[in-house]
């Protein structure tokens, strides 16, 4: 075409290899050749094809996440064919406007420009424009969060397109009918409209589509939790995509395969497949998605506990993105260090990636972002026991949320409060705030999400020492994911009865709810989960023994918990689940500490079962020290230091004292009050052992931490945790207020 000096089919090639660079990814080439095309047509005078390329190049920036240069090119694209007088142009312009507002997160500018396109379709009678206009509402209604206008707007593009008879339309509608119910977590609906799609499409003898609706299907069952039914169709998906010999739709069937797998908790054969996807876009040379596939397998190695190798996958994840100069994407990857920081413990260096992802939505005018990212700071902090930090980060995230009116994210927000009250030991306002959460999803009638505040309700309860509260909470919680059918949901909510149960000290009702979730777990294929149930019943069988006076029923009790921590061992070992390991082995030293306390005293010291105690739990505590789990390794040492207290044949004062002291200053670092209180209580405890042998100061000691410990407790309306304090400082104190001897 250059040859033959034929300027217009120049300008067309120009823009065609605009659209290879951007379905390539290459938005820099793209928008290079795009403005090539669009200069050549302003020589010629074209203004029509002048407006299309201005269109081109906004749909460019527009998927670069490039919004505020997306919007201008738009704009001068809408300047140009309001002033040509092409109504049908005109409408197309506020489509792309729409949309651009759509994925800027600026959702009542986008309704506003799709309903002008909308209304201009229907001055110019074109049905099928203004079926896709509906489309394009309900879509944005969807990602808003507002899902019965959505559904009804759906309705509309579905009503016109059988009105037309055009299959195709009938189809793709069912379709979206089924992502708004999905995302509105009414999965039954949205299976029974997605399987309509796929009906069609089947009728209509479209594989492709068929694949995709497969793949939807899939998608939906793994939010459902049904795993193997997810799998079951996204492996039909992956079928009809290989007879079709689609590569880049072959590597985003194995994503989703991944992404089922890590869900599941199967995170080898997850790791496997993210991999797969991975390979395959490389040999398509498609960098945007080798860089998400990086993404992804960061995301899994941080879930497995792995932070090493999450960290190198997420270095090069950054350094792709930054290579295509993918601003959005290089504040995601920011974002996605600081997840692994915050899980590895790495409480400074987490803050200072979320600030710097945050920095970069902020520039790049993504509102929903940056609350999203005073959120994720918010958690941090409270993680990390700076409350007050947390505290003023979640109400910024608030404040945008609410001038965003995003009614949905604002009920996350107040969740959040509650939890930062909750662990700040605050009950009343984290109770009020995680009600306000529930009461806003109730609005929207998002049942799962309602489900999920009555959780973090019985956890509330359950921490402030509010028993009853809990179980009633933690029941209705049950009852909503019975009603969904969410069984790895009700196995979640069997466990935390028992889990409310044995700190009540109830432990039978405990052991009957520990094994309705291990047997619901074992029928989902869970291992990890069934592992932490294998735990939670030998914890309490251990805990029984404790009110067990007939020996042999004791020790019978001993040898069955020590076989369920030998199952949860054995699972967490093939699965590589090193949190699990970690508790596994302290419960396991615990274990061994009450067969020594039940050992008679005249045997020849149990030199072997000592070492098997230590063992296990420097075992234990060495894996909670990998993991970065600081606060988790100072509340299980407290178990032990009791352990070196209160049995006998263990009995070392100066280690138990270490351990405890250890424990006191990570609580004291990371403010965890009622933690603070315990390890005060035990000290309070070593020094009245040390008391009764006579020791010099030791009764002033006493008295001191157990004081502090007492207040405390008072502090944070811990009732019963401040009667067991009152109760042993008044039968060893004497009448001056010196523990006696």
């Amino acid at each position: 075409r250059q040859s033959l000096n034929d300027t217009s089919l120049i300008a067309v090639t120009y823009h065609q290899l605009g659209q290879i660079y951007q379905a390539w990814g290459k938005y820099e080439q793209a928008i290079a050749h795009y403005q090539q095309s669009h200069d050549l047509y302003e020589q010629l005078g074209q203004d029509k094809n002048v407006a299309n390329q201005w269109y081109n190049l906004a749909a460019c920036y527009r998927e670069w996440g490039k919004y505020e240069q997306a919007l201008e090119c738009q704009q001068k694209c809408l300047a140009q064919r309001q002033k040509l007088e092409d109504q049908s142009a005109i409408a197309q312009a506020y489509f792309q406007l729409g949309w651009i507002h759509q994925v800027w997160g600026k959702y009542e500018q986008a309704i506003a420009y799709f309903q002008q396109s909308h209304n201009l379709y229907e001055q110019l009678g074109k049905e099928k424009d203004i079926a896709n206009q509906w489309y394009r509402l309900a879509d944005c209604y969807r990602d808003w969060g507002k899902y019965q206008e959505a559904v009804e707007c759906e309705q509309k593009d579905l009503a016109i397109c059988q009105q037309l008879d055009d299959q195709t339309g009938i189809a793709f509608a069912h379709y979206q009918l089924g992502r708004i119910y999905q995302s509105w977590e009414k999965y039954e609906q949205a299976i029974v409209y997605f399987q309509q799609s796929r009906d069609l499409y089947e009728l209509l003898g479209k594989e492709k589509d068929v694949a995709s609706r497969c793949y939807g299907i899939a998608d939906c069952y793994r939010d459902w939790g049904k795993y193997e039914r997810a799998l079951e169709y996204q492996q039909h998906c992956l079928s009809i995509r290989q007879t079709l010999n689609d590569t880049s739709l072959i590597a985003v069937t194995y994503y989703q395969l991944g992404r089922i797998y890590q869900v599941w908790g199967k995170y080898e054969q997850a790791i496997a497949h993210y991999q797969q996807s991975h390979d395959l876009y490389e040999q398509l040379g498609q960098d945007k998605n080798v860089a998400n596939q990086w993404y992804n397998l960061a995301g899994c190695y941080r879930e497995w506990g792995k932070y090493e190798q999450a960290f190198e996958c997420q270095q090069k994840c950054l350094a792709q993105f930054q290579k295509l100069e993918d601003q959005p994407n290089i504040a995601s990857a920011y974002f996605q260090l600081s997840r692994i920081y915050q899980a590895w413990g790495k409480y400074e260096q987490a803050i200072a990636h979320y600030q710097q992802s945050r920095d970069l939505y902020e520039q790049l005018g993504k509102e929903k972002d940056v609350a999203n990212l005073w959120d994720w700071l918010a958690t941090c902090y409270r993680e990390w026991g700076k409350y007050e930090q947390s505290l003023e980060c979640q109400h910024h995230c608030l404040l945008i949320r609410q001038s965003l009116n995003d009614t949905s994210l604002i009920a996350v927000t107040y969740r959040q409060l509650g939890q930062i009250y909750q662990v700040w030991g605050k009950y009343e306002q984290a109770i009020a705030y995680l009600q306000q959460s529930r009461d806003l999803y109730e609005q929207l009638d998002k049942v799962k999400d309602v489900a999920n505040q009555w959780d973090w309700l019985a956890y509330c309860y359950l921490n402030w020492g509010k028993y009853e509260q809990a179980v009633e909470c933690q029941k209705q919680y049950l009852l909503l994911h019975q009603a969904l059918e969410n069984q790895p949901e009700i196995a979640n909510a069997y466990y935390w009865l028992g889990r409310i149960y044995r700190v009540w000290d109830k432990h039978e009702q405990a052991l009957e709810y520990f094994q309705h979730s291990y047997n619901l777990y074992q029928q989902l294929d869970l291992g990890k989960d069934l592992a932490i149930c294998h735990r939670a019943i030998g914890e309490s069988q251990r805990l029984l023994v404790k009110n067990t006076s007939d020996k042999t029923v004791a020790f019978q009790l001993l040898a069955q918990a020590e076989q369920n921590i030998r199952q949860a061992i054995q699972i967490d070992t093939t699965g590589d689940y090193k949190e699990n390991l970690a508790y596994d082995h302290i419960i396991f030293s615990l274990i061994w500490s009450e067969r020594l306390r039940l050992s008679s005293i005249d045997d020849s010291l149990p030199q072997e079962q000592i070492a098997k105690f230590e063992e296990y739990y420097n075992t234990g505590l060495t894996y909670f020290a990998e993991l970065g789990q600081t606060v988790n390794r100072a509340d299980e040492a407290l178990d032990i230091a009791r352990a070196y207290l209160e049995v006998s044949v263990l009995k070392n004062l100066e280690r138990a004292e270490e351990l405890a002291q250890e424990s006191l200053q990570v609580f004291q670092e990371y403010n965890r009050r009622e933690l603070e209180a315990s390890s005060r209580k035990l000290l309070g405890e070593i020094y009245l052992s040390r008391a009764q042998q006579h020791e010099l100061d030791t009764k002033v000691t006493a008295t001191q931490f157990l004081t502090e410990s007492l207040q405390i407790y008072k502090e944070l309306d811990l009732s019963e945790k401040a009667a067991e304090v009152e109760q042993l400082m008044h039968s060893n104190l004497d009448n001056t207020g010196i523990l006696s001897d």
